[in-house]
């Protein structure tokens, strides 16, 4: 023991290596010195490394330059599986702006024997060629080995296109969890290796049934090609648009209605060609277009715009289902987190009986007992990945124009969720919608017929980005996107940047740091935020952070779980673009990563009022401890002029209640003031006096009989 103690002294006093220093042993104390290989843009942690090795440093004290020679002496410590100095003891920068070279490797070399070093992978894609950089990680490749870059909430990189041509990388080799990871430092670590390239991602615009367009932009002049097919190994048929230019548009006519086409766009520059990837792109259909979207709890119909949204009981909304169960007439696609719910299973087996090809999908790690009762004749599984399979759609008869249904939304086939907890649904009556289902269901499911390929299934990270994402379902522009290969957060972050006026949403869960980072800039930017969240002390929860940036948030204490996952951007703003994303991605890195998801993303006033009536209820109800919000409360009714000045007037109407006051609060919730109004009847009209109140958005709640009508008013002046 004594010898220990001497040779661990004598590490701490005396400079050595870091290649020493790495095998000295967890808790040793060491000093070293090295050339410091990256700044703040990686947070506090810094990596340095000499001839021989490198290593991670983690303290908050210690905040050198890239470039800088530092002598430091510390303790040596393993953090998720990353050794790193953590605390330093003490330093000294000798010097400043020393070159920097890194070590040129292939993803594998990204391994222990290079970790904390500065290191180079040449000639590598990425996987999503042509999406959007999110915080987390995302995997690359040199055709042989794959490595892992990782990017930190507010890297450069985030909401940049991720390049659709070979690349060279540069970036500090780390681990995480014993995974390899390299971690880039800032826009100069990433360099295209190609002459020629795409500068972004392909467009699809001119959307009709028959035709669209698809456009993209190159870094130098170059023809405008496209090679396109009805599936993707079947592209053969070429397309021209001629010229030579670096904004390039083709026109893909001649096409067949709901139908989904594989495409590549290509530019030819002298003996240089750059090719985008694959994409899968859908014409609009012939199909109605029928949407009809259901909330499982009351709703505030006092914010409608003139379509009042539909609150549908959970018996009711069972029943609805099985409806459209009962009228398949050819195929059942049918994807489950959770399945209890057995009526729905023995319409599904009714359904098989009569020869409709049914297929099921659930998650291995929760309750599916109507599938595991052993009495399912037709074919199904249950999914056990790093993730979850996490969605809860059916797709019904995809090849019926007229017949071709989706239903998806937030919410698990199980009494719970049907019947308790808060959640959105959508039927779409939509070909190009369902087909796309269809083609995500087929690539879990391994085969396109009833029988699973158990060895061709993909599921979780294994899927790729295979599916339409842009449609026209009557009118209205809507986006598709399967987690997680789609890169959904991108989309859902562009939503959220888009907003001009305001944003609303309610969540079972937030932890990602980017979201979280654009609302808060938002939010200081003076658009109106408004929150609700259930799980608020989820690991990296970002409810707190949000309350302490300012804005208006809600932790949901009902005694259901608030299930929903949406958000609505700009419902107060129709001149603007409002927006609705909703489904069952959960604003997580796991729903972003590892989870199977599907999320709408619509641009729809209407739609976007339906769901601003469903957020209204809940967020009175959170303010005033009464979730039985109605409007049209049988025997009275009232009517708010706003925007107010000096005085909130409203008309009021009451033919049987004696007992009824109004409350005021302002967008925080905090109570303002409260009139009894009682014991008064008939039509009456009244003036509240709210001179004393700044301008900005207020509720007042009407207390009818121990029933809550709220509505939501203007003070400006």
């Amino acid at each position: 023991m004594i010898f220990v103690l001497i040779a661990m002294a004598q590490l701490a006093a005396q400079t050595i290596p870091i290649s020493q220093a790495r095998t000295a042993g967890v808790g040793a104390t060491v000093t070293i010195t090295g050339v410091v290989t990256n700044g703040s843009e990686l947070g506090t942690i810094r990596y340095m490394q000499d001839g021989t090795a490198g290593i991670a440093v983690y303290d908050f004290g210690f905040s050198p330059n890239r470039g800088d020679s530092v002598t430091l002496t510390g303790t040596l410590k393993l953090f998720n599986g990353l050794l790193e100095v953590d605390p330093v003891n003490s330093s000294t920068t000798h010097s400043s702006n020393n070159p920097l070279f890194p070590k040129v490797v292939t993803p594998l070399g990204m391994g222990p024997a290079n970790e904390g070093e500065l290191v180079k992978i040449n000639n590598v894609t990425f996987s999503n060629p042509g999406g959007t950089f999110t915080n987390g990680t995302l995997n690359f490749s040199d055709g042989s080995e794959i490595g892992q870059i990782y990017l930190r909430s507010g890297h450069p990189w985030i909401g940049t296109t991720i390049p659709t041509a070979a690349v060279n990388l540069t970036g500090l080799s780390s681990t995480f969890n014993s995974s390899a990871q390299l971690v880039p430092r800032d826009l100069n670590d990433l360099e295209i290796a190609a002459n020629f390239f795409l500068t972004g991602s392909v467009s699809q615009t001119n959307l009709t049934n028959s035709s669209f367009n698809l456009e993209w932009m190159t870094n130098a002049a170059g023809s405008s090609n496209v090679v396109y097919g009805t599936s993707a190994n079947n592209m053969t048929t070429h397309v021209s648009g001629g010229g030579n230019t670096t904004n390039h548009s083709v026109a893909l006519t001649g096409l067949n209605a709901g139908s989904i086409y594989y495409a590549r766009a290509y530019s030819i520059n002298g003996a240089d060609t750059a090719w985008s990837p694959m994409g899968a792109y859908a014409t609009v259909s012939n199909s109605t277009g029928q949407m009809h979207i259901y909330f499982n709890q009351v709703i505030d119909w006092g914010v409608s715009t003139g379509t009042v949204a539909t609150y549908i009981s959970g018996a009711q909304l069972e029943h609805e289902i099985i409806n459209y169960i009962n009228n398949a007439q050819q195929t059942i696609d049918f994807a489950a987190y959770t399945f209890t719910r057995v009526p729905i299973f023995n319409a599904l087996v009714a359904a098989h009986n009569r020869g409709v090809r049914v297929r099921a999908i659930a998650d291995a790690s929760t309750s599916n007992t109507a599938l595991q009762n052993g009495s399912a004749p037709f074919n199904w599984f249950t999914v056990s990945t790093t993730g979850i399979m996490h969605n809860k759609f059916i797709a019904i008869d995809a090849d019926l124009e007229d017949d071709a249904w989706i239903f998806m939304g937030s919410m698990n086939f199980s009494d719970g969720e049907v019947f308790d907890n808060y959640n959105n649904v959508m039927f779409i009556q939509d070909q190009s919608l369902v087909r796309t289902y269809e083609v995500e269901f087929e690539e879990m499911w391994g085969s396109d017929d009833a029988t699973p390929g158990l060895f061709s299934r993909l599921l979780g990270e294994d899927k790729t980005n295979n599916t339409p994402h842009n449609f026209i379902i009557n009118g209205i522009q809507m986006e598709l996107y399967f987690s997680p290969s789609d890169g959904t957060t991108a989309a859902i972050s562009s939503a959220l940047e888009s907003a001009d006026s305001e944003i609303e949403f309610a969540l079972l869960t937030f932890t990602r740091n980017d979201l979280r980072d654009i609302i808060i800039a938002k939010h200081n930017s003076g658009i109106n935020v408004r929150g609700m969240i259930e799980n608020i002390n989820d690991t990296g929860g970002e409810y707190q952070n949000l309350v302490n940036a300012g804005i208006s948030m809600k932790a949901h204490t009902d005694p259901f779980l608030l299930h929903h996952k949406y958000a609505i951007i700009d419902e107060d703003a129709v001149g603007s673009d409002p927006i609705v994303v909703t489904g069952s991605h959960n604003w997580t890195t796991a729903a972003e990563e590892r989870n199977d998801e599907n999320t709408l993303i619509i641009h729809d006033a209407t739609i976007a009022n339906l769901y601003a009536q469903e957020f209204n209820a809940r967020w009175i109800g959170l303010i005033t401890g009464v979730n039985n919000i109605v409007l049209g409360l049988e025997g009275f009714d009232v009517t708010l002029a706003t925007p107010a000045q000096n005085e909130l007037r409203f008309n009021m109407s009451n033919d049987r209640y004696s007992k009824i006051s109004v409350t005021i609060y302002d967008i925080n919730g905090q109570q303002i003031q409260t009139t009894p109004l009682n014991n008064i009847q008939g039509e009456t009209q009244h003036a509240l006096d709210v001179a004393n109140l700044a301008n900005g958005t207020y509720l007042a709640v009407f207390n009818v009989d121990n029933v809550a009508v709220g509505e939501r008013f203007i003070i400006t002046r």
